[in-house]
């Protein structure tokens, strides 16, 4: 689909689009650019029921075990030996 951007900005987003992303008169919409793409997305307004779903999200994290904090810390160990200055 292609639609012309008017000499003010505007630009109409075609029907068959609108419908499939069920927008309609008065709805706002988050607009946004990335790696050369002009993103349009619905505004959804936050309810406790997306939040409490957000935070849920976070829970299904693996758990952290020894062997993850020596690696970690073995890596912070490497990185900082690597920028200190020769001592001659």
């Amino acid at each position: 689909m292609q639609a012309t951007l008017s000499s003010k900005g505007r630009l109409v987003i075609p029907e068959a689009l609108r419908e499939q992303a069920r927008l309609k008169q008065g709805d706002r919409v988050d607009i946004g650019y990335s790696d050369g793409l002009i993103v349009i997305r619905k505004r959804r307004p936050l309810t406790l029921d997306r939040i409490r779903a957000s935070l849920a999200g976070g829970r299904q994290l693996p758990e952290i075990n020894e062997t993850d904090n020596t690696a970690v810390l073995s890596a912070i160990r490497e990185v900082r030996r690597a920028r200190r200055p020769s001592q001659r």
